[in-house]
């Protein structure tokens, strides 16, 4: 009974692992670099810079270095796959 205890044990924490990586991360920014071609894309955010690979270069198409995005992605082996990616709303000016 102890040793199929420790596998269910093991088997739900490697599930947490696996759906922890599934979930989206957003991240907002200005971008530094645009690559439609490659399909990445960087941003500078409050502290460093970070890259991201996009599943498709459509998505930055229009995209251009100065803009204010925000990311959504996900995390895969390290790396930051941006699986959208939406400009942020400017701010209106009041009288």
């Amino acid at each position: 009974m102890k040793k199929s205890g420790f596998i269910m044990v093991l088997v739900a924490i490697i599930l947490l692992v696996v759906a922890g990586a599934a979930f989206a991360l957003e991240m907002s920014g200005t971008v530094t670099a645009a690559d439609a071609a490659k399909g990445t894309l960087t941003l500078k955010g409050e502290k460093v810079d970070v890259g991201f690979d996009c599943e498709t270069g459509s998505m930055i198409k229009d995209v251009k270095v100065g803009d204010k995005v925000t990311v959504t992605y996900t995390e895969v082996a390290g790396k930051k796959k941006a699986t959208k990616v939406t400009p942020m709303k400017k701010a209106s000016v009041g009288c």
